[in-house]
């Protein structure tokens, strides 16, 4: 037995509902994605690295260590052997800690906040291994974290 034009029951659902049950259409939801994207009330805008670990520490190695290798021996506060092996240790240290600290879409806030921490963390480092020149040594370990942030922001498209 035909059914009248245009009344096809099996289909009703599937018009009604279109994608209702496709998580790649987000169930439906038609909102543009600028509107989705964009921070509710109450929330931050989020800074993503959206790079491996691993990546994120070479490229801050790859940044700081010269210019804590440069500065210390050029200010006579180290010499080449023991700058570099600073540098080493004050990046092996603070970013795993920094990395695991953010996760991964951490707020914008938080991310100026723990490189801050990182910051003064690095400039005790130093300072305790030179015993030399405090306020000089915090402008060193600044400008390197400056740059390795500088860096990664480039490269991230956060900048």
């Amino acid at each position: 037995m035909l059914e009248p034009p245009g009344d096809v029951p099996q289909f009703e659902d599937v018009v009604e509902h279109p994608e209702r049950d496709q998580p790649e259409h987000r169930g439906g939801d038609r909102r543009v994605d600028r509107e989705r994207e964009r921070p509710h009330r109450g929330e931050h805008h989020q800074y993503g690295h959206g790079v491996p670990q691993v990546t994120a520490l070479l490229l801050t190695l790859a940044v700081e260590v010269p210019l804590y290798v440069a500065a210390l021996v050029s200010l006579r506060l180290a010499p080449l052997w023991r700058a570099v092996a600073l540098a080493l240790v004050v990046n092996l240290l603070t970013h795993p800690v920094l990395w695991s600290a953010l996760g991964e879409r951490p707020p914008v806030l938080r991310v100026a906040a723990a490189e801050i921490v990182v910051w003064l963390v690095e400039a005790a480092i130093l300072w305790l291994a030179v015993r030399r020149r405090p306020t000089l040594i915090a402008l060193v370990a600044a400008g390197a974290n400056a740059g390795s942030i500088l860096a990664g922001a480039l490269i991230a498209g956060f900048a």
